[in-house]
């Protein structure tokens, strides 16, 4: 047997039954107040009655824009970014807005196709969750047809939300210092973003100050080819260097609790031979058998004031420039770092 789908009340049924015209039901449903007391009463009981419901297509064709807040996240596989995309998800919701994620890796066709499917979709609003490739290429193509805002990264065309990433990285190397390192590593990607750039500079600066010196490794974790001053190495020539680094510092948290099991296959102890900080403060962080010192980035405060900018620019109450705030930092001290022992040779 076929089976017909009822048909679905329209705007001219709810007028109809209600005695009005088209134009008057539906300034009633838009919430315009043109309309007299008595005759809203009458369409608004023909809408309940009916069960009708509006287009939301069609109203926001009629606005120019939906009722959606793109969400473009660089990796979803880093559980920092994956965090502060949930938590947009729900900010967002909090407004009475949708949402529309895309990931896109860190290529750079796919970023455009990216933001190039949200526009088509008339999104008010795109949220970056860390930094673009071609960030100034993207700012291009919105060209103003979206509110936009960047958490966790900066771009000095959009609003910004972020923290002090060199402050954070001066705290790591005030830590270090004074537990006596002076050899140390920084652990970035191979292909490090503005917040990794921005670190390392927080980080190398008081430790040159100091006397000490950093030795800049580039390694994808957990599998990546592992590169010192473009050369390629080893996490066993690194750590068993003669003087040996006992300091080490990575760029996120991902990458510290990776070398956290390098160093326990390689017998090196942390942190009676190497100390080892993070940066991000996810909540495997904070595991007991992690334990990772690190820098705590506060993602709920990130995330709150940048979704309240954003809703702020599309509603029309800031009208400013592009704004940048930033948020503070704070080191997480726990287990993964002591004083430098500076007789590590070898596993016991």
């Amino acid at each position: 047997m076929t089976q017909t789908r009822a048909r679905l009340p329209t705007l001219g049924d709810v007028a109809t039954l209600a005695g009005v015209s088209v134009s008057t039901a539906s300034n009633v449903v838009r919430g315009s107040d043109v309309v007299a007391s008595p005759t809203r009463k009458r369409v608004l009981g023909a809408i309940d009655q009916l069960g009708y419901r509006p287009n939301a297509l069609a109203r926001q064709l009629l606005r120019g824009r939906a009722q959606l807040i793109g969400i473009v996240v660089h990796d979803l596989a880093n559980p920092f970014l994956a965090e502060l995309a949930s938590i947009a998800e729900r900010e967002v919701a909090r407004f009475g807005y949708g949402t529309m994620f895309c990931t896109t890796d860190g290529d750079p066709a796919r970023e455009t196709q990216t933001v190039s499917l949200m526009l088509e979709n008339r999104v008010a609003g795109i949220a970056f969750v860390s930094y673009l490739d071609r960030a100034a290429k993207i700012g291009e193509q919105i060209g103003g047809q979206a509110a936009t805002m960047f958490i966790a990264a900066t771009e000095p065309w959009s609003d910004s939300v972020s923290v002090d990433e060199r402050r954070g990285g001066e705290i790591v190397a005030e830590h270090l210092l004074g537990f006596g390192h002076r050899r140390m590593a920084f652990v970035r990607p191979s292909h490090p973003d503005t917040a990794d750039l921005l670190r390392l500079d927080g980080f190398s600066r008081p430790v040159a100050n100091a006397g000490g010196s950093v030795m800049v490794v580039e390694w994808d974790a957990p599998d990546g080819q592992v590169i010192v001053e473009g050369t390629a190495s080893g996490w066993e020539a690194i750590l068993r260097a003669d003087p040996p680094i006992t300091g080490v510092f990575a760029s996120n948290d991902f990458t510290a609790i990776d070398l956290l099991d390098v160093a326990d296959t390689l017998g090196i102890r942390v942190p009676g031979d190497i100390s080892i900080v993070g940066f991000d403060d996810i909540p495997a962080a904070a595991l007991r058998r992690i334990n990772l010192t690190t820098v705590h980035q506060p993602r709920h405060e990130l995330v709150r004031l940048g979704v309240e900018g954003m809703i702020g620019r599309i509603e029309g109450r800031i009208a400013s420039p592009p704004l940048l705030t930033l948020a503070g930092v704070a080191l997480r001290e726990r287990g993964t770092t002591g004083a430098a022992t500076g007789d590590r040779c070898g596993p016991e």
